[in-house]
């Protein structure tokens, strides 16, 4: 696999000089990106580099970049003219694999009705020589009728047109195992996004067993408000992260993605630490 970044990371820069921060990402030796709407809904060019596709193209062309990946949400998905256009742009700036960052289900039912967007969003990105992936968060793993919501999704939709980006952090705090997960899906699993998860935070690792969050409450992501606290860099936590790396290369995945949600850093400095200590694993390019 090789090391990418997802630009959310380094959202609080990106805020003030996108271009700039995204050039210091690549100075860095961050050369594969997944990007995020990050500049507002009615800000121009809200896809990810926040300029037009020609002058997006050329910027990362000139920076010896590729776009990997890029994420959105799932109101854009249920928006037929809001999608077209982002992925149009999406394969305008040759992104490889457009994702849906993670919706959230009432019940099973809900989860398989959901599943026709998604393998219409996936027939839509091969049109346009795309892949469509599926990002977790935690609450992929509630359960609902003895499945987890991330195994209903994946045995109701098309393995041709929706694949899986893992979150190796979520799903654990999630309750699943990541490599037994992989091992499970194999070849769908085409990229994998990485963290890690503090040595001295005095709760469990699985936010339901922690009692941070309850069945009851499972449409209330708690997104920030779990803090810095429960977030660490690479190779700083308890994670099993050379298990992951090596379960993923097994699947075929092509990219590990760092992805830090909160740092108690700075962005930058936070990402150049997770870089640095990314070249103490095996399995791993950068190019």
């Amino acid at each position: 696999m090789k090391v990418a970044i997802q630009t959310y990371s380094v959202r609080q820069h990106m805020a003030k000089d996108s271009a700039g921060t995204l050039r210091a990402l690549a100075e860095m030796g961050f050369k594969n990106w997944e990007t995020c709407m990050l500049f507002g809904s009615d800000a121009d060019w809200n896809f990810g580099l926040g300029m037009p596709p020609k002058e997006g193209k050329k910027f990362i062309d000139d920076l010896g970049v590729k776009i990997v990946g890029c994420h959105l949400g799932p109101d854009v998905m249920k928006d037929e003219a809001r999608l077209t256009e982002f992925l149009d742009y999406q394969a305008a700036v040759g992104c490889w694999s457009p994702g849906l960052a993670a919706d959230h289900y009432h019940d099973a039912d809900d989860v398989k009705k959901r599943c026709e967007l998604f393998n219409h969003v996936g027939e839509l990105c091969r049109e346009r020589g795309m892949v469509f992936h599926y990002h977790n968060h935690f609450h992929e793993f509630q359960i609902f009728d003895g499945q987890y919501v991330m195994d209903i999704i994946l045995e109701n939709t098309d393995p041709e047109l929706v694949v899986m980006e893992l979150d190796t952090f979520w799903a654990a705090r999630g309750g699943a195992d990541p490599v037994a997960f992989m091992k499970k899906y194999g070849k769908r699993v085409i990229m994998l996004h990485q963290k890690d998860f503090p040595k001295d935070y005095p709760e469990d690792l699985n936010l339901f067993t922690a009692g941070r969050i309850h069945m009851d409450e499972y449409m209330n992501f708690p997104g920030a408000s779990l803090g810095h606290e429960q977030f660490a860099e690479i190779g700083t936590g308890v994670l099993p992260i050379q298990e992951y790396i090596d379960a993923g290369n097994a699947c075929g995945a092509k990219y590990i993605t760092l992805e830090q949600d909160f740092t108690k850093y700075d962005e930058l400095e936070s990402v150049q630490m997770s870089y640095n200590n990314f070249k103490a694993y095996n399995g791993i390019e950068w190019e």
